[in-house]
């Protein structure tokens, strides 16, 4: 799945509450297994942003490009001893 975050306008308070709004959906989503990849270089193109801007939908600005899926055989991170990590 494709998602666009987008903003209202694209001041410097729109791209910082879009990155807490990243940060937050990015946590969720994390919590459920759902894995994401991001992209902002598309967006850097000018025709490229335009033509996500004029969608439909009305998005408003976009700020980041998302592929989210779902991840049901991903294995925990191996982790070293705490004991390895703190001296005693």
């Amino acid at each position: 799945m494709t998602l666009v975050l987008s903003t209202s306008g694209d001041t410097w308070q729109e791209w910082l509450q879009a990155g807490q709004a990243l940060h937050r959906l990015l946590l969720t989503a994390a919590n459920q297994w759902v894995f994401a990849c991001l992209n902002t270089q598309p967006l850097e193109d000018t025709a490229t942003r335009a033509r996500v801007n004029d969608c439909p939908l009305g998005l408003g600005s976009p700020q980041m490009l998302l592929q989210l899926g779902l991840s049901r055989t991903a294995h925990a991170t191996a982790r070293r001893p705490v004991a390895d990590l703190i001296e005693s």
